[in-house]
């Protein structure tokens, strides 16, 4: 017991434990010592008895077992067995065959007989030899010879059970315990009425001080104690005297000063009243601003997106440089006024409680590395590194609203970047386990920027607000970042917090409780685990510390130089190096001219700011932009091209591209297959899994664009069927699901690539050059009877001139509405989720953010328990009023996107 816990305890409490405590623990000795030898006393006792029984029993059978007498055998062990807790008599030959026993359980001769004394399964086995002692003929009992008068004939056995031992124990505890207690409870009686006489007297003083001290001045203690508790009774009294005079004279000396402040209160409330009228005004007034701000913010949106619209609309047509250098700038300019207007909007919807925080599952991790990745441009162009620091073993996979945390990132980072001229940002992750479903997650962004004064730092979260006046002007800004950041971590029911100092830097602390992903593990390699030695040569030590952290299971096998020439002399013993390239411009150019002196043999991998090209010398060289995601190094580290791969800068194809488009919609093989047309390529369609692997097999294709989910056989499944069969064909998938199970499923299936919709025109190309010139500089693996099929005239080809684009896709997709209308009438789930799949597949590939918006709300809901069909069908009936009423707008987008590829090509 703690000092602490012993004084808060009164004084009764005091006595009974100095009693019962000594006691308790003197009974507790005497006890254990008391039932320990009265355990050990039943026992002895026992082994004893079944040893005596055992003597007799083989001294009293000699004679029998010489003569064989078996009756006599049976008198002596009925006789045995009739003995207290004896559950058998065991008679053996001196071959340890049984003769006669009256119980039945199983027992080993020879165990038993191996000792006198033999315990197993609650059975005490006591055995004795019986021996053949012979009659001595010499008469001198010196000359007698002891070995030779004894010999074993057999041996007897009685067996005791162990029940009445432990009956006796049990008894014997039972005793024991029941005289501790008894003892204990007249000591706990004795103690009691002690200190009840010696702590009554205390309490009642007790009392009456705190009567006297509530307020109770009058109260006298009136009864009679004795000794030193009589003293104290009497001094108390007369301290309650003097306490009542001095409370009289006191009052006295209140009430005139009460009349005083009465005078002084009613001027106050004058005072209060206009103040209140004053603030009313105030509040209106501000309300109103609210309200304007709202309402120009959303009007201000509808021409602003215009601008954008048309500016990119503007760059896509023929336009000279100056012109091309004017549309930039006012994509600049636009950009950062609508950052201002969603500052301006997220402020207001922040000050009416208007914000509705999302729960869904997300990845943390990949979250910061998109906003990083934005982000990036911006810091490279300043010359600044972007520094990151992830924990390489914490799980990431949380519940949240991924896009306002994304949004507050983004402000820290973005603030960092502005007011830093030079040196680092450095975004750290850190997390604390708060309890088996939630974590306590803080990013931490750092930079090396102006720092700011610590009496300004209070008014940075005040709205419309800057440390320096000056700063609007230098730097831009609405004074809304943090303010935002602050409120929306506060209602994630987190926090924000800064530490700054002038010209040393800021850093920004958020700190977000979140709870965990039932998906509890990360689908995508956290970190790459190197098998082979790396050289690694970065100028900057933090930014080479910031890159380590992503091989902190293998840092082992990297060796690490910020010298160039040391580099330079080290990387001919490396078959991989990895190469840091400046953000500085002026060091740029150093680093990469001195990589062409690496010998071809050693493979880079360079990790460039964004916009970097490489050099054309460098046919070794594979570059990534920095900060770098850590599957895209491992991917780079486990499948980069080795050098002899890159001896040509651009992929060639040595004849005609033939691709199979394995896709269920007719509509999106038009798509696919006018791109792939408009670059010389010829297509091949299949309507399901099951017809892509008959036509991959007999048309021979150079390449397979697999979508996943298809009738009869999905893609997932025909790609598994296809790699039995052509192991070494190239298979690009293609999907709108952006969850990444199902991307790990499909590399494990055998696709070469996963590319998501709608489709990047450029990305598709490059992707099915790149691969398809690899695969042709090796032999094809392709059933010889198809040789033919190389000098034969073209597969049928979809003609897309027959299509008439801006009627046939509306038909389409008000067709796919009425169905969707029809299935949800008849409460088909099957039918709703095939046709809101092609729908979503459409709404993808012709770049349609509005249907596609419907239709995932529509599979949301479609895979719900219970599905709720009132909001399907308002969302049927939603999806066919978008079609009706935007048949223009949709045309026009498909025109602009098919005019576009065309000028490409």
């Amino acid at each position: 017991m703690t000092p602490s816990l012993f004084h808060r305890l009164d004084i009764r409490q005091r006595i009974l434990l100095l009693t019962l405590i000594p006691l308790l623990l003197i009974s507790l000795l005497l006890g254990s010592y008391f039932i320990y030898t009265r355990l050990q006393d039943t026992e002895r006792h026992l082994t004893e008895h079944g040893e005596l029984l055992a003597r007799l029993m083989a001294s009293s059978t000699e004679f029998i077992y010489l003569t064989n007498n078996n009756a006599e055998l049976k008198k002596i062990s009925k006789g045995t067995f009739m003995e207290q807790g004896v559950e058998d008599a065991i008679f053996l030959n001196d071959e340890l065959k049984l003769l006669l026993r009256n119980a039945q359980f199983p027992f080993d001769p020879y165990k038993v007989t191996r000792q006198p004394l033999f315990k197993s399964e609650g059975k005490w086995f006591f055995s004795q030899p019986i021996k053949r002692t012979g009659l001595s003929v010499v008469d001198n009992p010196e000359y007698q010879n002891t070995e030779a008068l004894e010999d074993v004939i057999g041996w007897a056995v009685v067996v005791i059970s162990d029940a009445e031992k432990i009956a006796q124990e049990r008894q014997i505890v039972i005793t024991s315990c029941a005289l501790l207690f008894v003892g204990f409870l007249i000591t706990f009686l004795m103690a009691r009425r002690l200190g009840k006489q010696i702590s009554t007297p205390v309490l009642e003083l007790t009392e009456a001080m705190q009567r006297i001290q509530a307020g109770d001045q009058h109260y006298r203690l009136g009864k009679q104690y004795s000794a030193e508790f009589s003293d104290l009774a009497e001094g108390l009294n007369k301290l309650a005297d003097a306490v009542q005079k001095s409370l009289e004279n006191q009052a006295i000396r209140i009430d005139l000063s009460t009349r005083k402040l009465t005078a002084t209160l009613r001027h106050l409330e004058q005072q209060n009243e206009a103040l209140a009228k004053a603030r009313q005004h105030a509040d209106d007034a501000n309300k109103a601003k609210d309200d304007f701000l709202a309402r120009m913010s959303h009007e201000l949106r509808t021409p602003l997106t215009s601008v954008v619209g048309f500016a990119r609309l503007l760059s896509q047509t023929p336009c000279t440089a100056d012109q091309l250098q004017h549309i930039r700038i006012i994509n600049q300019t636009a950009q950062m006024l609508m950052s201002i207007i969603d500052d301006i909007l997220d402020f207001s919807k922040l000050q009416e409680n208007a914000i509705a925080l999302e729960r869904i599952s997300f990845n943390l991790e990949e979250s910061i590395h998109s906003v990083l990745e934005m982000q990036a441009p911006h810091a490279h162009d300043k010359g600044l590194e972007l520094l990151v620091n992830l924990p390489a073993k914490a799980n990431t996979r949380v519940v949240g609203d991924p896009t306002r945390l994304t949004q507050i990132i983004a402000n820290l980072v973005s603030n960092a970047i502005k007011f830093t001229e030079k040196g680092h940002i450095n975004i750290t992750l850190g997390v604390e386990r708060i309890n088996s479903q939630q974590s306590l997650f803080s990013i931490y962004v750092s930079d090396t920027g102006i720092g700011i004064p610590k009496d300004h730092l209070d008014q940075l979260f005040q709205a419309f607000m800057q440390a320096d006046t000056s700063i609007t002007r230098r730097f831009g800004g609405s004074g809304l970042g943090l303010v935002i950041s602050k409120k929306l971590a506060e209602l994630m029911g987190g926090k924000l917090s800064m530490h700054s100092e002038v010209n040393q830097g800021t850093q920004v602390e958020v700190s977000i409780p979140l709870r965990m992903s039932e998906q509890t593990r990360n689908l995508l390699k956290r970190a790459p685990e190197l098998d082979r030695p790396l050289l690694y040569f970065d100028q900057d030590p933090a930014v080479a510390e910031s890159t380590l952290h992503l091989f902190s299971s293998s840092r082992d096998n990297i060796k690490v130089t910020h010298d160039l020439d040391e580099f330079l002399a080290l990387a001919e013993h490396y078959d991989v190096a990895l190469v840091g390239i400046p953000v500085d411009r002026f060091s740029e150019p150093k680093v990469s001219h001195a990589l062409a002196s690496i010998k071809p043999k050693t493979r880079l991998i360079c990790l460039a700011p964004c916009g970097y090209e490489l050099p054309s010398h460098l046919t070794n060289a594979v570059a990534t932009p920095k900060p770098a995601r850590p599957e895209k190094l491992l991917e780079l580290l486990a499948q980069s091209p080795t050098p002899q791969e890159r001896t040509t800068p651009q992929p060639t194809i040595r004849r005609t591209v033939r691709v199979l488009i394995a896709e269920d919609n007719e509509y999106n093989q038009l798509l696919i297959s006018k791109i792939l047309n408009a670059h010389h390529m010829e297509t091949i369609t299949a309507n399901n899994g099951l017809e892509a692997i008959q036509l991959a097999e007999s048309e021979a294709p150079d390449l397979v664009l697999m979508d996943v989910h298809m009738p009869v056989m999905d893609g997932l499944e025909a790609t598994t069927r296809i790699r039995q069969i052509l192991p070494k064909l190239p298979i690009i998938a293609l999907t709108a699901n952006v969850i990444e199970s199902e991307h790990l499923s499909l590399y494990n299936a055998g696709v070469s690539k996963v590319l998501l919709k709608p489709i990047n025109d450029k990305q598709l190309i490059k992707h099915i050059e790149t691969t398809v010139s690899r695969t042709q500089e090796q032999e094809r693996d392709r059933p010889k009877h198809l040789d033919h099929l190389e000098n034969t005239p073209a597969a049928p080809v979809l003609d897309v001139a027959k299509y008439d684009l801006k009627d046939q896709l509306v038909e389409e997709l008000l067709r796919l509405a009425n169905q969707l209308e029809a299935a949800v009438i008849r409460t088909d789930k099957i039918a709703l989720r095939e046709t809101n799949h092609q729908l979503a597949g459409l709404a993808g590939l012709y770049e349609l953010p509005e249907v596609e918006c419907c239709t995932a709300d529509i599979h949301t809901i479609v895979h719900a328990t219970p599905v709720d069909w009132p909001e399907l069908w308002k969302l049927s009936w939603r999806l066919k009023r978008l079609l009706k009423g935007s048949d223009e707008a949709i045309v026009g987008h498909i025109n602009e996107r098919f005019e576009g590829t065309e000028v490409e090509s």
